[in-house]
């Protein structure tokens, strides 16, 4: 007697993990801030890819990048032959990594079937992906930045006070400071004989909170072209303000703070105001300390609104530890907070410190030499499963002959969270 012609358990295996990573590889570009402005050599995005798959880790891809022709050229009859400009091209050498998360489960915590619970791993894994290759690029602009600039009247970390908030002086002062180190625009839009060139700037969910407490720019953003919907690269923008795009980077759900904008809060009632480790986490197996300096100064508001500052040496995923308390930070003095009954009072960086970054073209260089792939794990005669994703990629910012990074810039401000009272 015929049967029918069925399908095996492992076809349906090979099915469901081509599709498994194709969905990890479309939710995790999706969510990601800096993946919206890849593009290939010579595209003039910011994020400037190259793949090689035929690489393995801690083999080096070469990216070209060609700067602008700054000769003088010639005048009247003087001779161009031999008189040319040589193309500066610059090469990016950057040497990709294995990056890897999984998740796992036994046959007792999960009585459903085994392919509910990968599908309920992919879009987790998707998540965690995006934010840390958006953490990663971040760390690697702002441990790489040539030039610092600083909100309102401040010039140092050290001097940032409440009166240095992010604004439209600060998107002016970043356009011009772009222009002046030479960077490349993203865009030069025409107007008829006029030229406006087009930079970018991506600010904290704070600083686009006081951005829109500026009466300036809220009445300029109703006459501004808001998202050019013909460019792919403009459909993230908030606004145009004098030729500068601006993108918000958000905080995600179950994380406190970005790169762009360090917080935390106190955990538990264990931080007597003489300890030396201050525990912002309930465990190690989250980091809340990710994007703290390995080293500093931390700012800490209670529910009275008292603040206090307090330097550390060090930190692990969810404590800041060599702390000496009470300290005086920008010429500002401080005196020790009894943490005992303070558990969710904030912590950030230096003095509520944010940071913008102003950009162009051509700012990073990113490769692939895998995409994220699907990996599995069984133990314990198929009791225990294990389903997780690894890649390999590596990026790196785009320097000058000189070693410097003039295609993107740092603005420190004050970003102060609205709740506080000081």
């Amino acid at each position: 007697m015929a049967t029918l012609n069925t399908n095996t358990s492992t076809e349906f295996d090979n099915a469901i993990k081509e599709l498994w990573e194709k969905k990890v590889r479309e939710d995790d570009a999706r969510r990601s801030f800096w993946d919206k402005f890849e593009g290939a050599e010579g595209s003039g995005m910011p994020i400037i890819i190259r793949n090689d798959f035929t690489k393995e880790p801690g083999d080096l891809i070469h990216i070209n990048t060609m700067s602008e022709l700054g000769g003088a050229g010639i005048t009247g009859n003087s001779t161009l032959e031999g008189n040319e400009e040589k193309l500066s091209i610059g090469q990016i050498t950057i040497s990709p990594d294995w990056v890897r998360h999984a998740v796992a489960w036994d046959k007792k915590a999960n009585k459903e079937a085994n392919f509910d619970a990968v599908l309920a791993a992919n879009p987790r894994l998707s998540r965690w992906l995006s934010r840390y290759k958006d953490a990663d690029m971040f760390d690697t602009l702002l441990d790489n930045v040539t030039n610092t600039i600083y909100a309102g009247s401040a010039t140092s970390s050290e001097t940032i006070s409440t009166s240095d908030t992010f604004g439209v002086t600060e998107l002016d002062k970043i356009s011009l400071a772009l222009r002046r180190q030479g960077a490349i625009p993203m865009e030069v839009r025409k107007k008829g004989k006029s030229e406006m060139p087009i930079f970018g700037v991506v600010i904290s969910e704070m600083d686009w909170y006081n951005l829109q407490g500026d009466p300036e720019f809220v009445d300029k953003l109703a006459e501004a072209g808001v998202r050019g919907e013909d460019n792919p690269i403009f459909t993230m923008a908030v606004g145009l303000f004098h030729g500068m795009l601006i993108y918000v980077h958000y905080g995600i759900g179950g994380f406190q703070g970005t790169p762009l904008r360090p917080e935390a809060s106190l955990y538990g009632a264990t931080n007597d105001d003489s300890t030396t480790t201050i525990t912002v986490g309930a465990s190690t197996a989250k980091n809340y300390t990710q994007f703290f300096d390995d080293a500093g100064t931390l700012s800490i508001i209670d529910s009275d609104g008292k603040r206090e500052f307090v330097t550390y040496t060090d930190k692990t995923n969810n404590t800041f530890t060599g702390c000496s308390r009470g300290q005086t930070y920008g010429g500002v003095s401080s005196s020790a907070i009894d943490f005992s009954a303070k558990a969710g009072s904030f912590v950030t960086q230096n003095n509520h410190e944010s940071r913008v970054i102003g950009f162009g073209a051509e700012i990073a260089a990113r490769t692939w030499s895998q995409y994220p792939k699907m990996v599995s794990q069984k133990y314990d005669y198929d009791f225990e499963h294990g389903v997780g994703i690894e890649a390999c990629y590596g990026q790196s910012p785009i320097k000058n002959s000189d070693g410097d990074t003039p295609n993107y810039l740092v603005c420190k401000c004050y970003g102060k969270n609205p709740s506080n009272t000081i």
